[in-house]
């Protein structure tokens, strides 16, 4: 047996028990207070010294994420640590925070105890293993020849967070040369390792419209401007464009997901709300809705003589390098098996790990922790096998540990 694999094994309860507090203390956004704490707390027990790598959130963005059912949040708090010296430097990255959204009751017996948020979506795995590999690691740590430098990252369901995690020096001091993230997921068969090269996930990019117009009474729409009459003039618009200006070959998941506003059926309000979201896999596809959105947006509203404030933001594709792909393979090969690696179509949903690819070479990959048969992620009913997560913290040190040996300097 892999001696990595080996010591991965012996530490699992310790894996386990990790997933389970961070189960039963969810948060959600980019403050995650409790979570950023006890992942320092394990950190430090370690060994391993432990910075936040956040900072304050502009007011804009902050606003816009209440607006789509995230609390206010002006701060990140994303957790990173250095294991190592000098250069080659790889980062390991977990992301953090949960989902508002229930569990169902007596799923587990770790139960969520933050009412209305739950890890439908693994996040709490992916942190107890990295935590995991960082113990494997540390034990290692003076024959490590470079830097591993380990990101536990906040709002990843917010699609920005690694964002903030780059704009607050993440890549840098030491600077980051490549970087590997693993993501569980329940529908694929347990300790199956996919990936796939190139556009790994779509990119996403979203609207979110405050429409001003002029309320007043129903009987007489002449003294008013409708916001919602504009709300729908847009819904509409918007909605035909993946399929009047977009080639047919080409993939685009358009939703105006929120519409609407008012208080009675016998009042024009004053104010209505629309979020547009779009995922797309082709550059030239992204550009084209980028530019046509905001028009259309800009025109619709004014036609009608109203008004609006707008909030958007950008989530990139997953970028995966072939090259550093084809490196890491055989490191996660000897943990997994030959049989169990393979290649696999790119995700339709979006991942905010792009934000790292765009600077480096780097690798993306799914590790199944469960079977067709289970409820898949984002579901009250997600399940995970906990058995392959000793697997996950022994794939991040290996590939860490043999990169370096292959690159060191």
């Amino acid at each position: 047996m892999n001696s990595i694999l080996k010591q991965a094994k012996e530490i699992e309860q310790k894996i386990i028990e990790n997933r389970h507090w961070l189960h039963r203390h969810p948060e959600i956004g980019f403050n995650l207070p409790n979570t950023a704490a006890y992942v320092r707390e394990q950190l430090e027990s370690m060994g391993i010294h432990a910075e936040l790598c956040g900072g304050p959130i502009d007011s804009r963005v902050a606003d816009s994420f209440t607006k789509a059912g995230f609390p206010y949040m002006d701060q990140s708090t994303g957790v990173t640590a250095t294991i190592g010296s000098g250069s080659p430097c790889i980062l390991l990255r977990a992301d953090m925070d949960a989902l508002p959204m229930e569990e169902t009751p007596g799923l587990v017996n770790f139960t969520s105890e933050n009412r209305g948020v739950s890890h439908m979506c693994g996040h709490d795995s992916h942190t107890a293993m990295l935590l995991g590999a960082a113990e494997i690691l540390k034990s290692r740590e003076s024959s490590l020849r470079g830097t591993v430098k380990l990101m536990f990252q906040t709002g990843e369901e917010c699609g920005c967070g690694s964002r903030f995690m780059v704009e607050n020096g993440i890549l840098e001091n030491p600077k980051v040369d490549a970087a590997l993230a693993l993501h569980v997921m329940s529908q694929e068969e347990s300790g199956t390792v996919r990936y796939t090269s190139g556009i790994a996930s779509a990119a996403m990019d979203t609207y979110m419209v405050k429409i001003l117009g002029k309320g007043g009474h129903s009987s007489v729409p002449q003294n008013t401007i409708d916001p919602l009459m504009i709300a729908n003039q847009l819904y509409t618009t918007l909605n035909l464009l993946s399929c009047r200006e977009i080639d047919p070959r080409e993939t685009v998941a358009l939703t105006v997901g929120k519409c609407g506003g008012g208080t009675a059926v016998n009042i024009i309000p004053d104010t209505a709300e629309l979020m547009v979201a779009f995922r797309t896999f082709n550059r030239d596809v992204r550009n084209h809705l980028n530019q046509r959105v905001p028009e259309i947006i800009e025109h619709t509203v004014k036609m009608w003589r109203g008004d609006y404030t707008m909030t958007d933001f950008h989530t990139p594709s997953t970028f995966t390098d072939e090259t550093f792909c084809r490196e890491l393979e055989p490191f996660i090969r000897e943990i997994v098996g030959s049989d169990n690696v393979s290649s696999m179509p790119c995700m339709a949903g979006t991942e905010d790990f792009g934000y790292i690819t765009e600077h480096v070479p780097s690798m993306f990959a799914i590790l199944g922790a469960g079977s067709s048969d289970n409820a898949p992620m984002h579901n009250p009913n997600m399940l995970l096998d906990e058995s392959v997560f000793h697997l996950g913290s022994a794939v991040l040190a290996n590939c860490a540990i043999e990169w370096l040996n292959k690159h060191a300097l």
